[in-house]
């Protein structure tokens, strides 16, 4: 309560000098400065007790994200608190508590979910762990599944499809999982890269594949003959090469881009579709296994394909995976920047990126806006923003969301913390939450304290 009557006060104290110096001719400027310094005393001490969400954003002229879903209502947001940025504390609390909400016209408002009528949600890391389910999963989909709100699973593996995935969300165990997640409510990066691949790979085109998953299940294989069987029968698609097999590939590659720089497609293509580790895929020409792990000899090949012309086509750029022990193992994005090393500077054009994070033509088309386009299936007709991407990283679900103009949040349950925010300063989180269950609305006798709720444009406590 005390906090609530020092804010009080701050906001008091503003108007009153406002009013004071406008109706006697002061000095504005300086009433304004004195008030204002008593307003970000209070202001700093709301942050450092957690009452806001990602104060990094203060210094860049962008409204405050509060965890009680009130933006400027603190003040006005032509006048954005920028004396704040270098006293407020180095690390500071990001995770809004799950008690709080506003309250506007008699209806509750949630800190993150106000406004928001469909979402995207990531899965590892924000739904499941390696250990299970995340606390919190289950009750977040139940409130989806109560609100009627359309929603789409989307998960940047590249190991699986849609079916994959509702097969794995049923064996974590799930409370909700009596009735499995549609399929139509599920996308992966491996579809996404799936479509790219039949709107851009061409006829008659050399295609080395390098794929992870279930041993035996090329899942890719069948995404690929469903989204285009016609134009992949034409395909020459490999999963083991000889060495001479793949001299002879780079050679036509390389011939290709000789005949028409800057023009059309390449002719040869390496895909990747894992999620760090690799599998033996059987080989579509020889019915040989392809190669079962990472070695020197497939990076070799894919080496000489990439060096002379080819094109690379990968679900995503995920770093790592986490582990139940902690200690990570390596992801699709280690092999990705390794090749995007090898394909600099000429060739760095022809690096693409299906999953989210991937760029506007590849990720931002096939893996967000299709996603978008299923919600939209599922009823959804409102805008952009009424649209909220949930997940564990900055640079696959915020950047995903920031780059077709959705709100993002991020969960600090799987990879990335609010500290890591500074690495990736043009993927800005709207929101960050500890979980899922954060970001719920809970029941106005909650236990854990003050309710901010509007009153007269203004947030008050009680």
């Amino acid at each position: 309560m005390q906090a609530a009557a020092r804010f009080r006060e701050a906001i008091a104290i503003l108007e009153h000098a406002r009013d004071r110096a406008a109706s006697s001719g002061c000095d504005l400027d300086l009433a304004e400065r004195a008030a204002t310094a008593v307003r970000d005393t209070v202001l700093r001490e709301c942050i450092a007790a957690g009452l806001y969400a990602n104060p990094s954003l203060l210094g860049d002229g962008s409204p405050i994200r509060v965890s009680s879903g009130v933006d400027a209502a603190l003040m006005d947001e032509e006048d954005p608190p920028t004396a704040l940025v270098a006293s407020a504390p180095a690390t500071p609390p990001f995770s809004p508590c799950a008690a709080e909400f506003a309250r506007e016209g008699g209806e509750l408002v949630d800190p993150v979910l106000s406004g928001v009528k469909a979402l995207l949600i990531d899965l590892d890391g924000t739904m499941y762990s390696p250990s299970g389910p995340i606390p919190g999963a289950d009750e977040f989909y139940g409130y989806l599944l109560r609100q009627r709100l359309p929603y789409v699973f989307l998960s940047n593996t590249g190991a699986k499809g849609a079916h994959g995935v509702q097969a794995k969300l049923a064996k974590n165990g799930f409370l909700l999982q009596a009735a499995p997640v549609p399929t139509d409510n599920i996308y992966t990066a491996a579809q996404a890269q799936c479509a790219y691949m039949a709107d851009h790979i061409p006829h008659h085109a050399r295609v080395f594949v390098i794929a992870g998953g279930v041993e035996g299940e090329d899942a890719w294989w069948m995404e690929l003959l469903t989204a285009a069987a016609e134009r992949v029968a034409t395909w020459e698609l490999r999963t083991r090469l000889t060495e001479e097999e793949a001299k002879e590939w780079a050679a036509i590659a390389g011939a290709a881009i000789a005949a028409a720089p800057g023009e059309g497609r390449p002719k040869v293509f390496v895909v990747l579709f894992t999620d760090g580790s690799i599998s033996s895929s059987v080989d579509p020409k020889t019915n040989e296994r392809g190669y079962a792990d990472w070695s020197f000899d497939v990076i070799k090949k894919a080496s000489i394909l990439l060096s002379h012309g080819a094109e690379f086509v990968c679900t995503a750029e995920d770093a790592f995976n986490p582990t139940s022990d902690g200690f990570p193992l390596p992801g699709p994005g280690m092999f990705s920047a390794m090749f995007r090393k090898l394909m600099y500077p000429l060739g760095s054009e022809r690096h693409r990126v299906c999953g989210k994070g991937g760029g506007a033509a590849e990720g931002g088309k096939y893996m967000v806006g299709h996603a978008i386009e299923m919600l939209r299936r599922q009823g959804f007709d409102g805008e952009l923003h009424e649209v909220l991407i949930v997940g564990d990283r900055f640079d696959t679900d915020i950047r995903g969301g920031r780059s077709v103009g959705i709100k993002t949040c991020l969960v600090e349950s799987g990879c990335h913390t609010s500290q890591l925010q500074q690495f990736y300063p043009a993927d800005t989180a709207h929101f960050v939450a500890p979980d899922l269950r954060a970001i719920l609305p809970e029941p106005e006798d909650s236990q854990h304290g003050l309710l901010p709720h509007f009153v007269d444009k203004r947030l008050m406590l009680r």
